[in-house]
């Protein structure tokens, strides 16, 4: 019976239950002592969110973003209604041999004590590099601290090369190349569509579901930049902006992967655990992107 009038149903299914869904995340900040543009970068972001009514979540490090005036640019994310989470004190990579778990929990402490005061403060972790451990005992280590800590997810599902697409940004800007800016306006917003695109299939290989994703991007020029125009285009290819809260409340990530070393994309990390082949080298670097670039008229040694 219900065959007969499924057609019917699906007219009155609202297009956001159907359309993929995805919150953004900006790791790291920017520090004014050592970056001039640290102000201009940081409410140019802002402004790009604020005009495209969307509300996402800042995971500043302290080393990234100075003691000084680069922790009143993050506090202006709280006040604009965003949230503020922990991307620890010195930014190091779990996985590392030498960084002992001690030294890596003081880190997140010691973060904390900077930020949770801040309007917008949320405990969530997000690791540095994406890196969980070397090791199950720190992996482990961390995992336990953080629960007892009462800290919610901080995981991304979604991982992309905005801090390589800077970069031939600030290259481009120092020159004010105008014709390789616009060329490299056009392949990093592909870029960001691409790379939504790319984990969202993973997650349906992997999940058999498309999950509420998260998607990890830096406070940086090209965001600063081009960041309106990303948002843009992932709206027209169907994707659904959310907030944090409501992408964390999915099931996902709940999920903690055993894999040795831990870590990268969630999505990426479950894919791995299952065995799956053929998956893009996490940190998503350079070579990856010379395909896009070399399509849009840029050629640059990966």
């Amino acid at each position: 019976m219900l065959k007969k009038y499924w057609p019917l149903l699906l007219l009155c299914v609202s297009p956001l239950l159907l359309a993929k869904q995805v919150a953004l995340s900006f790791d790291d900040g920017v520090n004014p002592d050592t970056n001039p543009a640290a102000k201009q970068i940081n409410q140019d972001i802002l402004q790009h969110l604020k005009d495209h009514k969307v509300t996402a979540i800042v995971f500043p490090s302290l080393i990234k973003t100075g003691t000084g005036e680069g922790l009143s640019l993050i506090a202006d994310w709280g006040k604009n209604g965003h949230k503020i989470g922990n991307h620890s004190a010195q930014h190091v990579n779990l996985n590392k041999a030498e960084v002992t778990l001690t030294q890596y929990l003081d880190g997140i402490d010691q973060a904390e004590q900077s930020f949770k005061s801040m309007t917008g403060w949320t405990p969530r972790y997000r690791f540095p590099y994406l890196k969980e451990g070397d090791t199950a005992a720190k992996r482990d280590g961390v995992r336990q601290w953080l629960q007892a800590h009462h800290y919610q997810a901080g995981d991304v599902t979604i991982d992309a090369s905005d801090w390589y697409y800077n970069q031939l940004y600030q290259q481009y800007s120092a020159k004010n190349d105008a014709v390789s800016l616009d060329k490299l306006k056009k392949a990093y917003v592909d870029h960001v569509v691409d790379r939504a695109q790319y984990y969202d299939g993973l997650a349906l290989k992997t999940l058999k579901y498309s999950p509420k994703h998260v998607y990890l991007l830096h406070v940086n020029a090209i965001n600063a930049a081009y960041l309106g125009d990303a948002i843009a285009a992932l709206r027209q290819k169907g994707w659904h902006i959310i907030d944090s809260d409501t992408a964390y409340a999915d099931p996902i990530y709940q999920r903690k992967p055993d894999n040795l070393p831990a870590g990268e994309s969630l999505v990426w990390a479950l894919a791995k655990a299952q065995g799956g082949k053929g998956l893009r080298y996490p940190a998503e670097d350079a070579p990856y992107e010379k395909v896009n670039l070399e399509r849009h008229g840029i050629w640059v040694q990966p």
